[in-house]
């Protein structure tokens, strides 16, 4: 996603450093064991406005093919179209439809649309700014952290339905550059 080119006053581009950004995921399965993983390539934009929080928005775009559980095995099926069909659908996508203040100075309550498997649902992200500061190379970097949980029938995601759990928890951790 290229930034945005000629951006108001007061608004900063902000763009997704996928070197330094995670998605993990953690699922139940045969009841007492968990999965984990995380997918490996993440892309996105922020468009912050500092004078007007909710004129600010966020896209960010995951590929599925990227996901990474540490098995093979296990990642090629999920993968396939029993899982994230991710032939067929290459991207998992996030798009704001608002941004406002959280519960304190340093969080933001991120509502938009999460597209999986080319279902979409809205969901709402509880966002933590975890630091904000200079890299060694003199960039202007943020770091956000937000934790969900999704229920994956909600994305035609039903394979195993009874032995693997329904509700995924995901963590995003982000580093974001700013561009202007």
């Amino acid at each position: 996603m290229e930034p945005q080119r000629g951006s108001k006053q007061g608004e900063t581009v902000w763009i997704i450093d996928p070197k330094h950004t995670t998605v993990e995921f953690s699922i139940r399965n045969l009841f007492f064991f968990t999965v984990e993983g995380r997918f490996t390539d993440v892309t996105g934009t922020a468009n912050r406005d500092g004078a007007d929080i909710t004129r600010s928005s966020v896209e960010a775009s995951v590929l599925a093919s990227s996901i990474d559980t540490g098995n093979k095995r296990r990642d090629d099926h999920l993968r396939s179209k029993d899982f994230l069909d991710a032939e067929r659908y290459p991207r998992i996508i996030f798009e704001s439809a608002s941004v406002e203040r959280g519960t304190d100075r340093d969080t933001l309550r991120i509502t938009g649309t999460l597209t999986i498997r080319g279902k979409s649902r809205e969901v709402t992200l509880n966002v933590t700014e975890v630091d904000h500061s200079h890299s060694p190379h003199g960039e202007e970097v943020a770091y956000y952290g937000a934790v969900i949980e999704i229920d994956r029938f909600d994305f035609g995601i039903k394979y195993g339905r009874g032995l693997i759990g329904r509700k995924v928890k995901i963590a995003v951790y982000v580093q974001a550059v700013r561009q202007n």
